[in-house]
């Protein structure tokens, strides 16, 4: 019952409520247990619950104690199935609630004899069948009336006869079917209708006469079905707010809700809206909010939206929109808080987000973002913007798997890649190469658990824990399967330099599956980029008690071909730079083929992963490198390749710029050394010692000296 105690001291907030006079308020004392019990939680408001002679017992004291400064009385009453009357003559009350979820009815004099005009009466959670219109006649300055979570049906020409103050109706949670069109003519203060909850079509709404004062009106949770069209309502001039939200609205029309120009809010959510056609919302220039989630949308068309020239809000959360572009935002000028939550948006269009666009709120938390190379301006706008940082972190990478659960706006742009350039990397989560100081000492799984030990070198022995990350093989590439918080802290370990790792949701493994398994730590308590330390496994198959034998501290796992930079200029020349993870000694193989077929191979150190083909043509060519193993069998790493062609452009390569630098400073040098040997050469001779006179007119000698230097050439 709460939520109907709130409502009522709304409902009385604006009521005149008696002054007490000299005296404090105080709570009429009326206990008759278990016939009726009152309390007072609220100055002048007085709560009761009781039986059917309650009522009666109510009525009685308070008539006897002359408690005129009771404004809102709250009875909820058992097994009373009808009101008799006059039920509180001689009473002065300005809100009345009866509850029982038994009364069906109400005699005609049930409200009569109270000596002040009672403004608001609550009927709620009972079983009235209709209006009742002649109990109500008795209270022409009623201003509230809530009837809802009855039992009524339809509503006539009559049933609010006589209430022509009532600025608030409340009929929500009924059974409604049927409205005479000129159900509320008579009735000129009403700005608030509540309609939720019953069983309206579409064709009830639009049949009803013109509601020239309503403010607000809630006709959430109806049957209204199909098209959301011009002529859906009836003229509603003075119209701010309106609820349709869970229907089975299809479309929104080309100027729908005409006549509503001074709407602000409008809320749709849970309909089965997938279109809105061109200037949809052509009438409604003065909307401020606009709630769509929760529908079918799959996109948004400018000229859908060309007229919402004064919108700061728009809610497009669940639905199938999958792009976010310049149509969605640039006709909004006033959009301050955009939510897209829940989509199915993967790219961002590089047009939608300018420099010069300003949101204070935009959400895309469940979306599958596909972070490549047509993301940058969209993650350097997001970047540089103003959002609270939950806002920015709701931005995360689903693709590719090497930037999967990725926040974008931590994501460094070059790793936003496209094409030949996009490289699955070694690690697949977005962490830095940073230097191994965590070594697998133990692997042992016994069907259900998965537990690790991991040997912590000394420069890294005061840690905190962050994540325990699970891979999973797939061909060339690995998927993050696995990604949970890993808490300790190296302080409250028994020996910080072993790390006891039991893996979560192993449910979500395969068995006889190939997994890496990464553990995460901060060192020295710290929780930026720079403390950062992560030790990886090898691929290790999930098998029944199987166990790895420790691993050396020395021994580093072997390396891998991260990318490959490769670029071929007009000379000929293919310049290659191979980037290695870990960074450790080893041998790379580089090949290049033409048409499969092996044109030149080379091996170099890990150290220094750079060669220079040359005498090359325009190709295509296809470059591959890979890691040698050291061994008896001299194992060979899985290559990475990618395909170059010579690019053919009127400017330079570095290659040639660094050629043609070359060139200049050597043509510098020599230029230098001519003039300096001409100077030489041309210098006149001098006499090597020097004199000095006192300047002319002056008969003493001075501080200050005029320098003679000998001019005559030998």
């Amino acid at each position: 019952m709460w939520w109907l105690l709130l409502s009522l001291v709304w409902w009385c907030g604006t009521c005149a409520i008696p002054s007490p006079g000299p005296e404090v308020w105080k709570c009429p004392k009326i206990s008759e247990q278990p016939v009726v019990e009152c309390s007072c939680d609220m100055p002048h408001t007085l709560r009761c619950t009781g039986d059917k002679s309650a009522m009666s017992i109510i009525a009685k004291t308070l008539r006897l104690h002359n408690a005129a400064d009771v404004s809102l009385l709250d009875c909820t009453v058992q097994n009373v199935s009808a009101i008799s009357g006059p039920l509180l003559e001689g009473i002065s009350l300005h809100g009345l609630v009866i509850s029982s979820g038994e009364i069906r009815d109400i005699d005609e004099s049930a409200f009569k004899g109270l000596t002040a005009p009672l403004q608001a009466l609550g009927l709620p959670n009972n079983k009235l069948a209709t209006v009742p219109t002649q109990a109500l006649k008795p209270l022409p300055e009623l201003d509230r009336l809530d009837l809802s979570s009855n039992k009524l049906k339809s509503l006539e020409a009559t049933s609010f006869k006589g209430l022509r103050n009532l600025s608030f109706i409340d009929l929500s949670d009924n059974m409604l079917t049927k409205i005479v069109p000129n159900t509320f003519d008579d009735l000129p203060q009403l700005k608030i209708l509540r309609l939720r909850g019953n069983r309206l079509t579409i064709q009830t709404i639009t049949k009803l006469n013109p509601l020239r004062t309503v403010e607000e009106i809630d006709l959430s949770g109806n049957n209204l079905v199909g098209p959301l069209g011009p002529k859906t309502f009836p003229k509603m001039e003075n119209l701010r707010d309106i609820q349709l939200s869970h229907n089975s609205l299809s479309s929104i029309k080309m100027g729908a809700l005409q006549g509503l120009n001074k709407l602000t809010s409008l809320s749709l959510q849970h309909n089965q809206i997938d279109v809105l056609e061109d200037h949809a919302f052509s009438h409604l220039t003065s909307l401020v909010s606009l709630v769509l989630a929760h529908n079918r949308i799959v996109a948004v068309s400018g000229a859908s939206l060309a007229h919402l020239n004064k919108l700061t809000d728009l809610d497009l959360r669940f639905n199938f929109l999958r792009a976010l572009t310049a149509d969605l935002i640039l006709p909004l000028k006033s959009l301050k808080n955009l939510k897209l939550d829940d989509n199915d948006i993967s790219m961002v269009a590089s047009d939608a987000l300018k420099e010069t666009t300003i949101l204070k709120h935009l959400t895309l938390s469940e979306n599958p973002l596909n972070c490549d190379c047509s993301l940058t301006e969209f993650a350097i706008w997001l970047s540089n913007s103003s959002l609270p940082t939950e806002d920015k972190a709701s931005a995360v990478c689903t693709t590719p798997p090497s930037l999967e659960n990725g926040l974008l706006v931590e994501v460094p742009l070059e790793y936003l890649l496209c094409g030949e350039d996009e490289q699955e990397t070694l690690m697949g989560p977005l962490y830095p190469p940073y230097k191994t100081k965590i070594n697998l000492n133990s692997f042992k799984y016994d069907g259900e658990t998965i537990k690790l030990q991991w040997n912590i070198e000394d420069e890294a022995s005061t840690y905190i824990c962050d994540a325990i990350i699970v891979y999973e093989e797939d061909g060339d590439n690995e998927v993050l399967v696995e990604s949970n918080p890993l808490k300790c802290n190296s302080s409250h370990l028994p020996n910080p330099k072993i790390l006891n790792v039991t893996v979560p949701n192993t449910i979500q493994l395969q068995q006889e599956h190939r997994y890496r398994y990464c553990v995460v730590l901060f060192e020295s308590g710290q929780t930026d980029d720079s403390s950062l330390i992560l030790g990886c496994s090898d691929i290790i198959p999930l098998i029944r008690n199987a166990e790895i034998q420790p691993q050396p501290q020395h021994n580093i796992k072997y390396p891998k071909v991260l990318a490959i930079q490769a670029n071929l200029t007009n000379y000929g020349s293919l310049s290659i730079n191979v980037k290695i993870y870990p960074q450790v000694k080893c041998e790379l193989n580089l090949a290049i083929l033409e048409q499969s077929a092996l044109l030149s191979q080379r091996k170099i150190n890990c150290s220094d992963p750079k060669y220079v083909f040359v005498g090359l043509d325009e190709g295509p060519y296809r470059v591959c490198a890979n890691v040698i193993r050291p061994g008896p069998a001299m194992d060979v790493a899985k290559s990475r390749c990618v395909t170059v062609f010579r690019k053919e452009l009127h400017g330079f390569t570095t290659l040639d710029i660094v050629f043609v630098s070359v060139f200049f400073v050597l043509c510098f040098i020599v230029i230098a050394l001519i003039w300096g040997v001409r100077r030489v050469l041309l210098k006149p001779k001098i006499q090597t010692h020097q004199c000095f006179m006192p300047p002319e007119g002056e008969e003493q000698q001075h501080n200050r000296y005029v320098k003679l230097q000998a001019t005559t050439k030998l």
